[in-house]
């Protein structure tokens, strides 16, 4: 089998259309490199001859008082495509918003939304990579909130830096009935000889908590130049961590797409190869099955 033959599930993705004025970030100065139109038509064009059979969208930082709009948008575009893409959708509420319980539930009007994404990524000493104002894992307030996950059932796309897995790790054990789903490879940022064994650290320290499943994704955002070689151990080492049931990949598209040059098919035959000497089991596991169950599709 090859990969133009292996079923796929995108689990990470996004859409957009700066030309709403509802992106306020794609517009913004520095930003220039994704203030391009993108949609699942462009998605479907650059998966190409892959066998892409689902996908899940993750919520794109649409301004706040569109939040619900961008899921009732994304449920408008499942049910007008043939493939149903996006199957799943991964929406956003700020668990410091005094509305945030109001609109959890008009979220939850729409039938393919499945969790909510809120990015917590934060390191005070290094502002240029944080995109939280505020470590929220430590705040009561967040984490009293964030009981409503459990109560609706839902998922949590977990976006944080490495070094904030042990901050993490006491959400995930206060909340175990809730799904964490880690982003992008727990954030490889900069990762070298010097720096990987921190990662390292978080990825076995988070993986020991059976609620916690991961994403393999994100490598392009965190490193233009990324190769196969790049992130191959960041993958064996996140398989051999997690399992490999509790490991999913995913094309971080557009985000990836404009910050490398590499192609949406680059990505699954860099993963495709990676694992290829695992069994076909295995490689279905990882592909598709997985995301069929986490993301309950």
């Amino acid at each position: 089998m090859s990969i133009f033959e292996q079923k796929i599930i995108d689990t990470h993705h996004h859409l957009w259309d700066p030309t709403t004025e509802k992106y306020d970030w794609l517009t913004a100065e520095g930003h220039e490199v994704f203030n391009h139109i993108y949609l699942m038509d462009s998605l479907i064009n650059d998966s190409g001859n892959l066998n892409l059979i689902k996908t899940v969208h993750v919520q794109a930082e649409i301004n706040t008082d569109e939040i619900t709009y961008e899921t009732e948008w994304l449920q408008n575009i499942s049910q007008n495509n043939k493939l149903g893409f996006p199957n799943a959708i991964v929406g956003f509420v700020d668990f410091m918003d005094p509305n945030f319980q109001q609109k959890l539930e008009e979220h939850q009007n729409y039938s393919n939304f499945r969790g909510i994404r809120q990015i917590l990524n934060f390191d005070k000493n290094n502002p240029e990579i944080s995109h939280a104002k505020m470590n929220y894992l430590k705040e009561d307030e967040w984490s009293k909130n964030f009981s409503f996950m459990e109560k609706y059932n839902l998922s949590f796309d977990l976006s944080i830096l490495c070094s904030q897995a042990v901050d993490a790790l006491k959400i995930i054990k206060k909340y175990n009935n809730v799904l964490f789903i880690i982003n992008h490879t727990l954030s490889p940022i900069n990762i070298n000889q010097s720096t990987i064994n921190d990662w390292l650290k978080s990825i076995k320290l988070l993986s020991e908590c059976d609620n916690v499943v991961i994403k393999l994704s994100g490598f392009g955002e965190f490193n233009s130049f990324w190769s196969q070689e790049s992130i191959q151990p960041l993958i064996l080492n996140c398989i051999e961590s997690f399992g490999v049931n509790r490991c999913m990949f995913g094309s971080n598209f557009p985000v990836d797409k404009f910050l490398s040059t590499s192609k949406y098919i680059d990505y699954w035959c860099a993963y495709y190869n990676i694992v290829s000497n695992f069994s076909d089991d295995e490689k279905n596991k990882l592909f598709y099955i997985n995301a069929e169950e986490y993301c309950k599709m």
